[in-house]
């Protein structure tokens, strides 16, 4: 009768796949990258709110009074009733989880920099309401003020 005392080669395989599969799940965490995607989802969406508000004015021939407006007035399109945004998109930078919280103002009014959007009513122009330079930890980022966007 013999004795086994060694691993198999089909066992170390897969613990070798299983160390390989969490490290590619919590490297990115470590070097950057989540926070490089925050930016980059913040800017998308900024251009979303942006060129929905240019829609606007197209469609109805008057800037909206508010980002609310882009929710409940509709348009046609082909023929299809649609609204101009199905929901407010995330600002990606102030919580983790995101925040699609939103405030109309005036340009000259001071910024909470609490997070969000900031739709000036004066300009018909949408801001993130961060008003902090970005530090170190966000890579190529660091020193942009996310407002100036």
């Amino acid at each position: 009768m013999r004795v086994k005392g060694s691993f198999t080669m089909i066992e170390l395989l897969i613990v070798m796949s299983i160390i390989a599969i969490l490290a590619v799940a919590i490297i990115p965490n470590f070097i950057g990258f989540d926070k490089e995607a925050k930016v980059a989802a913040t800017k998308s969406n900024l251009d979303t709110l942006r060129s929905r508000v240019t829609l606007f004015r197209a469609k109805e021939s008057r800037y909206p009074t508010s980002l609310v407006e882009l929710l409940t007035t509709t348009y046609l399109d082909a023929g299809v009733s649609k609204s101009y945004l199905n929901k407010i998109p995330s600002e990606m930078l102030s919580v983790k989880a995101g925040s699609n919280s939103h405030t109309t103002q005036y340009s000259t009014d001071p910024l909470s920099g609490r997070g969000g959007w900031v739709y000036f009513l004066d300009k018909a122009e949408v801001v993130v309401n961060f008003i902090a330079p970005l530090d170190k930890s966000w890579g190529e980022y660091e020193g942009q003020i996310p407002k100036d966007w």
